[in-house]
């Protein structure tokens, strides 16, 4: 799929810490490269208990099948099974293809833009007010305003983390909103980008430091080989924080990557509620590198965990569900329910 492909390249620019770049080794045999990639996964990958990976079982079971008389496909497909056995979005493999994990089979649909901007978005429908700001090339980048469904609720559309907007621009955007009474933020189909970023738009949710979990790198081959980093919230050096209000954040099977970040950031501030649908995860930081015979490989490092022990990589569930029905074209009911619940919080 395009998406994903998109949300892998993304990566590659954007990790929620700096990269390690791993040098290729000498050997060029298969079986030397497919112990290589194993030895890899074992040293570096942050979740094989939590993605339950018996990463040993898998490098003996496939490992006795490695011949220097298969093909460079057969390798790749050996190797590709141990990847896809890590159902992680952010660890890839690729040769003369790219194989990666494809987390978003089977869910179904908690939003359509075609929706949203016909019958919502778009100011020839609704007679509430959201601008529409372009990017450097003239390119739709974000959504800020209100609805008619409630003119005392702001609307915030983010469709990335890669947006063609400064630090005073953010400050402008929650300038903009401050006098609204609640707030409902878009992040449907995120599929991620700058985490930075990410944190930056959170920041302005909190007037405190607070305390959102901790970052578990791997270190080694042991289980046990691991280091923590802990993580804090600080508030926006402004004016407009939007504080003390119901915040609703509207997620879906894409919210992967720095959207991730973006959502565990705020989920202990007590305020924000997520509706829609289960997203796909993504937390950790990533590794890249290159083995012997010259495929490139991605792999998450480390795993995040919540203030309450939560593991974010496989996903957060809402705290209210809710998807579109597909038989219904003209009602987004993912936004519609939000502005339900929310208006009864309004002061």
């Amino acid at each position: 799929m395009k998406k994903i492909a998109f949300i892998i390249l993304i990566q590659l620019v954007f990790s929620s810490c700096e990269k390690v770049f791993m040098r290729p080794g000498p050997d060029k045999t298969n079986k030397a490269v497919f112990e290589e990639y194993a030895k890899l996964v074992k040293e570096k990958f942050a979740m094989l208990k939590l993605k339950k990976v018996d990463i040993d079982h898998l490098r003996d079971s496939i490992g006795a099948t490695i011949t220097e008389s298969i093909t460079e496909g057969e390798l790749f497909s050996k190797l590709a099974f141990i990847t896809k056995s890590l159902k992680d979005g952010h660890s890839t493999l690729t040769g003369d293809t790219m194989f990666y994990y494809d987390f978003t089979v089977g869910h179904p649909k908690a939003y359509d833009y075609d929706m949203l901007f016909n019958n919502y978005l778009n100011p020839a429908i609704d007679n509430g007010y959201v601008a529409e700001y372009k990017d450097a090339q003239g390119r739709p980048d974000y959504y800020v305003g209100h609805l008619s469904l409630n003119p005392e609720v702001a609307y915030i559309r983010l469709p990335s983390w890669i947006l063609d907007i400064t630090d005073e621009g953010i400050d402008n955007l929650f300038k903009k909103i401050s006098t609204y009474k609640g707030l409902i933020i878009d992040l449907r189909d995120n599929g991620g980008g700058d985490p930075v970023l990410a944190t930056k738009f959170a920041k302005y949710l909190t007037d405190k430091e607070v305390n959102i979990g901790y970052e578990r790198f791997k270190t080694g081959p042991a289980e046990g080989d691991t280091s923590v980093s802990q993580l804090f919230l600080k508030p926006a050096a402004s004016n407009y924080k939007f504080l003390n209000k119901p915040v609703f954040v509207l997620t879906d099977i894409w919210c992967f990557s720095a959207t991730t970040t973006f959502m565990y950031s705020v989920y202990p501030l007590s305020n924000v509620k997520y509706l829609g649908y289960k997203t796909g995860g993504g937390a950790g930081s990533v590794a890249s590198g290159i083995l012997s015979n010259g495929w490139l490989w991605d792999l998450s490092v480390s795993e995040f965990i919540d203030y309450k022990g939560g593991h974010w990589d496989n996903g957060h569930q809402p705290d209210i569900l809710q998807v579109i029905d597909e038989n219904n074209p003209d009602v987004d009911e993912v936004l519609e329910r939000a502005y339900r619940e929310i208006e009864p919080l309004l002061k």
